[in-house]
C-alpha cells in the first residue's frame, strides 16, 4: 500500500456553471439558453436573455452535500469538496481537508479487507510526527454505523509540546474488497471543526 496522499478540488453546479476563464474576475460563469455570466457562490445578479426578458439569479453553497463513492457515501459540510485520487488502480481514496487541518480520508479497496491494515494506516499518518519527537497513545476502537455495520481499527493521539493530534482508522470488508475511513485533527481544533466529523459518522453509509 502507498502512503495516503492529500488533494483538494471544487466542483459545483447551477444550471450549467463552469470555472471561470483566465482574467474573468469571477470564480465561476453561468450560462442561461446561451447567455453567459461570471459569478462567485453568494452572488446575486441581473441578466437579460436574448429575447429581453430580464432574470435574477443566485449562486448559493448548500449547507449540506452527500457525497457518494462506489461502496460508500456520507455528508458535509456544502462549504467544503471531497477530492478522488487513484492509489493504484486497486485502492480509491477520497479526502476531505478543511483549511486548518482537519481531515477525513476513505479509501475503497479491491482484493483486499483493509480491517487488516488499520495499524499500518495509522503508522503511515503518524511516522513523520513521530520521528519529529511526538509521544502517541493508542487504543482499539469501533463504530457502528447506519445499516448494522460495524467498522474496527485503531484510535490514537500524538502529542509535543505545541500540538496534540487526534486519529481514528477504522475498516470493515470481505476477502474481495472494502472500505477504510481515516479522521484527523488537532485537538485544538475539535470546538471549531468537530462537527464536521460528527457529521460524517452520523451520516455514513457502507456497503459491506
Amino acid at each position: 500500500m502507498r502512503p495516503l496522499c492529500f488533494a483538494a478540488a471544487i466542483a459545483i453546479a447551477c444550471l450549467a456553471v463552469a470555472p471561470a476563464k483566465a482574467g474573468d474576475g469571477k470564480g465561476y460563469r453561468l450560462t442561461i439558453d446561451g447567455v453567459e455570466v461570471g459569478i462567485n457562490p453568494g452572488d446575486t445578479l441581473d441578466m437579460t436573455m436574448k429575447d429581453g426578458r430580464k432574470l435574477s439569479v443566485a449562486l448559493q453553497r448548500s449547507e449540506t452535500v452527500t457525497f457518494t463513492g462506489t461502496k460508500f457515501s456520507f455528508d458535509h459540510d456544502g462549504q467544503f469538496s471531497v477530492a478522488k485520487t487513484d492509489l493504484g488502480g486497486t485502492v480509491q481514496q477520497y479526502a476531505l481537508i478543511t483549511p486548518i487541518g482537519t481531515g477525513i480520508i476513505v479509501q475503497e479497496y479491491k482484493g483486499l479487507n483493509p480491517s487488516s491494515i488499520t495499524d499500518f494506516v495509522l503508522q503511515q499518518m503518524v511516522q513523520e510526527s513521530i520521528n519529529a519527537g511526538a509521544k502517541m497513545t493508542k487504543q482499539a476502537t469501533q463504530r457502528s454505523i447506519t445499516g448494522g455495520v460495524v467498522l474496527k481499527g485503531v484510535k490514537a493521539e500524538t502529542s509535543t509540546e505545541n500540538d496534540v493530534m487526534e486519529y481514528e482508522i477504522v475498516a470493515t470488508g470481505r476477502p474481495d474488497g472494502g472500505v477504510l475511513v481515516a479522521t484527523f485533527s488537532n485537538k485544538e481544533n475539535i470546538p471549531k471543526e468537530g462537527t464536521i466529523l460528527d457529521k460524517m459518522w452520523s451520516s455514513l453509509k457502507v456497503e459491506y
